[in-house]
């Protein structure tokens, strides 16, 4: 009798292991996770909870304000690009009660966790609307709606060779999927148009196709490699990759991949062109100095800027008649690669640029203001100029100013 007892048991037992070992790492509903030793992060003070992939956090009230219109969002690092855009007036808060009509709704992503966050910018308000889990996010990119991010993040594979991996990541419900490994970029424009680039030893190959990967084309295939490639509403406009040691250059690229040069010699080149594509905001190193011009496609014309700072800390607003720019205090080193490489730290101030009357504004200091450090990255602003964000380098914190 006590050996059938004894055998009873020992199934039992064998089961509860089977079941257990079935919900830890077979079922479909298990979270998808990073690699052992990565530590997960929060946005700020917000609390996190593990529910399932769409389950909302707050709205609570958060945000620490250091002057007039100078906010830090989060403490903790976010990913590189974040969406800052205008609520439809029937929009309501994650707990159902209406918004503020027309508030300005900025998403991130929580570097660490993957998780995203929506900040309402009047409501102070910040609310966890997904947690999907996809540890160490370094970067993403929008629809201009916010209802899809693709984030990007080193991922391993097998061999322990690591690689980029892209995720179309929803920002509310179920859903998601991989792009192509090893994309050297990921861009959107509006709603509607997903822009890759695929970079090889022997070149670059660039795919335009809709968000959801169907009806993609090739845009163009270059025998360069080192690109960036900015949207716009009139042609793509490559660039070659800024380096002091090397001269770069600026290309339109026009029906059947078509380049066309309208930037070039320059060390350092950066470059940012304006929503329609008419106006090239570029910066160039000349004798060890940071320069800062603007030319208009439309008719040649390169106009000099008295404030000196690199492209890539810069945005246009949507109607292009101004533009705002983190400008550090001082500039040395060998730039801009000691500013890429993280060997040389800024501490910026804003500016404001009025294109139409030619007229450079100060409007703060954010490192003043709030006794920290700021290295002003990955600007963003709503469509109706209503605030503008950005990424400090030194931290990876959020931050917000009220135009």
């Amino acid at each position: 009798m006590q050996r059938i007892f004894i055998i009873v048991a020992s199934i039992i037992f064998l089961l509860g292991i089977g079941v257990g070992v079935y919900f830890l790492f077979l079922s479909n509903d298990a979270e998808l996770t990073g690699r052992e030793g990565v530590e997960f992060g929060s946005a700020g003070d917000a609390p996190l909870n593990q529910d399932g992939p769409g389950v909302v956090d707050g709205p609570i009230q958060a945000g620490e304000e250091f002057a007039d219109g100078l906010l830090r969002i989060t403490e903790g690092p976010v990913a590189l690009g974040m969406l800052a855009y205008t609520l439809p007036s029937q929009a309501e808060t994650a707990s159902g009660t209406p918004a503020v009509p027309g508030d300005t709704e900025i998403r991130y992503i929580d570097r660490a966790s993957g998780n995203i966050y929506a900040y309402r910018a009047h409501e102070r308000t910040l609310s966890r609307i997904s947690n999907r889990t996809l540890p160490g996010i370094q970067e993403a990119a929008w629809l201009s709606d916010g209802s899809l991010a693709f984030a990007r993040f080193l991922a391993v594979a097998e061999g322990d060779t690591e690689y980029v991996a892209t995720y179309a990541l929803p920002s509310v419900g179920e859903g998601g999927y991989f792009l192509d490994r090893g994309l050297g970029q990921v861009s959107i424009s509006g709603t509607s148009t997903l822009f890759t680039l695929l970079p090889s030893t022997s070149g670059s190959v660039a795919t335009v196709a809709r968000p959801d990967g169907s009806e993609a084309r090739t845009l163009f295939s270059s025998t360069l490699s080192n690109l960036i490639v900015h949207l716009s509403d009139g042609p793509f406009i490559a660039a070659t990759k800024p380096s002091v040691n090397l001269d770069g250059y600026a290309f339109t690229v026009g029906a059947g991949g078509v380049f066309t040069r309208i930037l070039g010699p320059y060390r350092g080149l950066s470059v940012l062109p304006s929503p329609s594509g008419n106006l090239v905001l570029f910066s160039y190193i000349d004798n060890k100095s940071v320069k800062l011009a603007l030319l208009d496609r439309r008719d040649g014309d390169v106009t000099a800027l008295p404030i000196a700072t690199f492209a890539e800390k810069c945005v246009w607003e949507s109607g292009e008649t101004h533009f705002f720019c983190g400008v550090p205090q001082s500039a040395s080193g060998n730039l801009p690669d000691d500013w890429h490489q993280g060997a040389v730290v800024f501490k910026d101030r804003l500016w404001r640029v009025n294109v139409s009357a030619r007229l450079a504004e100060y409007l703060i200091n954010p490192s003043t203001a709030s006794g920290i450090d700021i290295d002003m990255i990955g600007l963003s602003i709503d469509p109706r100029s209503d605030v503008l964000v950005f990424k400090n380098r030194t931290d990876g914190s959020l931050w917000m100013y009220d135009i």
